[in-house]
């Protein structure tokens, strides 16, 4: 569970500095960055709280579900609603679309394999946070950028949030970490009625 907290930081603080940058350079962010910054922050949120309400609320899947939705609307809509409402709908869309596929893939699996599946695709959204931030970036002016907090200066420090927080993840795992409920069986496909 503690690990799952890890993981919850670690989307939290993707969706704030996307939403710190976004809003700080809000003028600069236009054209088709204004629409692939709320897609793939909402996505990244959507599908990484999906994965770990999922987990967290296997044996009540709508709840799960719901939570995962909620949650993806909110991240995209959220920073979408920054930049104008075409962004808006946007990242509130790709939020919803994204929470859904998160939460179902962790219910579709079984318990013993939680951990690993929420730690690959918190390396994969990290590796597209960090493609992320380099598109985001390279929009501003590097004048520009030298002069604002040092948070948003360099590409640098979301490359060690992110491989700080995988890394804690990694250590902190262990196999035996998971007790599953017992109203989800090991596999929650199996035996429906």
């Amino acid at each position: 569970m503690s690990n799952w907290i890890i993981a919850a930081i670690f989307y939290t603080f993707i969706i704030g500095w996307s939403f710190s940058f976004i809003y700080r350079f809000r003028s600069a962010v236009t054209g088709t960055m204004a629409m692939i910054s709320p897609m793939a922050s909402g996505m990244i949120a959507g599908f990484g709280s999906g994965t770990i309400i999922g987990a967290g609320f296997s044996s009540n899947i709508f709840l799960s579900l719901l939570l995962s939705v909620l949650t993806g609307i909110l991240a995209g809509g959220i920073i979408g609603s920054v930049i104008h409402i075409g962004a808006f709908l946007n990242g509130a869309l790709s939020g919803m679309m994204a929470g859904l596929m998160g939460a179902m893939l962790i219910v579709m699996l079984p318990s013993s394999e939680w951990n690993r599946v929420i730690f690959i695709f918190m390396a994969a959204c990290g590796f597209l946070q960090f493609v992320h931030t380099l598109m985001l970036q390279g929009q501003i002016e590097e004048s520009v950028l030298k002069r604002s907090p040092w948070i948003f200066r360099t590409p640098f420090l979301m490359f060690l949030a992110i491989a700080a927080f995988i890394f804690l993840y990694s250590t902190g795992s262990s196999p035996n970490t998971i007790i599953p409920s017992p109203k989800h069986p090991n596999h929650s496909m199996m035996n429906m009625k």
